[in-house]
């Protein structure tokens, strides 16, 4: 895979911070190794936390394997569907 094929990542560099009505992060953009800028990005507080949300529940399942689909199940036992 060459530097052009290869995905986009990002590196933070600084914690979020409140700016005004936005949250702001900065981060630096790779596209494989290779640096290509560094980016101030400024999201919604709405955004932020849904991707605070995300995060956390994809970093549970990291961490705990199978508990969100153990929690449906017996879901779904208690409620018979």
């Amino acid at each position: 895979m060459t530097d052009d094929e290869a995905p986009r990542r990002l590196q933070l560099t600084g914690g979020a911070r409140l700016v005004g009505d936005r949250v702001a992060v900065a981060a630096r953009v790779f596209r494989g190794s290779v640096q290509l800028t560094t980016e101030e990005v400024f999201m919604s507080v709405d955004d932020a936390s849904v991707l605070q949300a995300q995060l956390s529940r994809a970093l549970d399942e990291r961490s705990f394997p199978g508990l969100e689909q153990r929690a449906r199940e017996k879901a779904k036992m208690r409620h018979g569907f």
